[in-house]
């Protein structure tokens, strides 16, 4: 019975994999401002920048994929990001989304809005120290053709 019941509900929890597409602007130490759009569905990833001299990022299947906005060319990036998939592990676990997370090379601290979800993200390193603006987050369901890298879509939002 316990087999069956497992069967049955698998399915279910598959197919209501998380959605979230939020608008964001990174804040660096030098005032440096950037702005884009980050789409999470399941364990898949596409961080947009709107600035059209910069890039987009896809990890798909823990694979990721750099794109770049003007030309569209797409690198195979052959180093994961621990803190790409750190990301990706704390959206996913909303509502469960804790304060602080920390390993050995980053500690993220996280500021949550009156919906529980993410309203800001300060990340430090030895390699990166920038505050995340989280804004017009939408938890609705998000095209798969999205996060292609080739048969590249556009994202407008």
């Amino acid at each position: 019975m316990k087999k069956i019941l497992l069967l049955i509900l698998f399915p279910i929890n598959f197919l209501f994999a998380f959605e979230v597409t939020c608008n964001f602007e990174e804040v660096y130490q030098n005032n440096e401002i950037q702005q884009g759009v980050f789409l999470i569905k399941g364990k898949n990833l596409r961080y947009q920048y709107y600035n059209q001299d910069l890039f987009t990022i896809i990890v798909k299947n823990d694979k990721y994929f750099l794109i770049n906005n003007r030309s569209k060319v797409v690198q195979n990036l052959k180093e994961k990001s621990d803190t790409i998939d750190q990301l990706i592990e704390i959206v996913s676990d909303f509502p469960n989304i804790n304060n602080t997370y920390k390993n050995d090379r980053v500690i993220i601290n996280i500021e949550k809005s009156s919906n529980k979800f993410i309203k800001r993200v300060s990340i430090k390193s030895e390699e990166l120290n920038l505050s995340i603006n989280v804004m017009n987050c939408k938890f609705n369901e998000i095209n798969k053709k999205y996060f292609k890298h080739f048969n590249f879509e556009e994202y407008s939002g």
